[in-house]
């Protein structure tokens, strides 16, 4: 059938590499970095052009058991990867601004504008205490973004905190762990929050391979962060390009 002044295109999606799966080796290897396997496969990855920015996720408690990505891994990630692809830091920290002082110390400023920082809303009691957490984070010069952890009521995002970062990042997992199953009423909320905000970047987060990430960019999300899916692979390049597969078999009518 023909369509009168409509057309088909490729279904677009920004991918995020999660290293989560790849902290261990990179924190026995921080001294020599360059030889560390899972490093190399960053490398190689980025070297595709198909990997948007790394994404690193920095866990602490309260918020999630455990420490992952000390000051010192992110520190010399940045070093090494600052001028090869974009950063993004996940602070999964009950107190975001204190780990982000830390990091000011060594991101240059002219390097600021091309890392986002993703803070979480179950960090802060208030809405006013998020917005001002924005504001200093965007003073600094960073991409500013909000997540909200999958269990957490969605009314935690409002208006005004939405509509003062860059990204908004939907938890399809409850937050803390990689290997997690893609969870069905993530769909929902993805689908509620790109009607309700559709000018803002929707990105997800949690088992994302070729099978859901079909399903979260019709729901709307126009961003992914994929871990598991390419890190634990055999291959990492062609799970990556088997994601890039998945995304030509969907067209959008305009």
């Amino acid at each position: 059938m023909l369509l009168s002044k409509k057309y088909y295109e490729r279904a677009e999606m920004l991918i995020s590499l999660s290293i989560l799966e790849y902290e261990r080796d990179l924190s026995r290897s921080l001294e020599n970095l360059e030889k560390s396997e899972a490093f190399l496969n960053i490398i190689k990855l980025a070297q595709t052009g198909r990997i948007n920015d790394v994404h690193i996720d920095v866990m602490r408690p309260p918020l999630v058991s455990g420490n992952r990505f000390s000051i010192d891994l992110i520190r010399k990630l940045y070093e090494e990867l600052h001028d090869k692809i974009a950063l993004t830091i996940h602070l999964m920290v009950g107190n975001p601004l204190e780990i982000i002082g830390e990091i000011n110390s060594f991101i240059h400023e002219e390097d600021r504008f091309k890392t986002t920082i993703i803070m979480q809303i179950e960090s802060f009691s208030s809405e006013r205490d998020a917005l001002k957490a924005i504001k200093t984070l965007k003073k600094f010069g960073y991409r500013a973004g909000i997540c909200l952890n999958l269990p957490t009521a969605e009314d935690r995002l409002t208006d005004e905190i939405v509509k003062s970062v860059d990204v908004v990042l939907l938890m399809t997992v409850p937050m803390g762990a990689g290997k997690q199953k893609y969870h069905e009423e993530a769909t929902e909320r993805i689908k509620r929050f790109s009607q309700r905000f559709p000018d803002k970047l929707i990105k997800v987060d949690g088992g994302i391979d070729p099978e859901t990430i079909i399903k979260v960019w019709e729901a709307g999300a126009r961003a992914a962060v994929v871990g598991s899916y390419i890190t634990t692979s055999e291959n990492p390049t062609d799970s990556l390009i088997k994601l890039e597969k998945a995304l030509e078999g969907i067209v959008k009518i305009n």
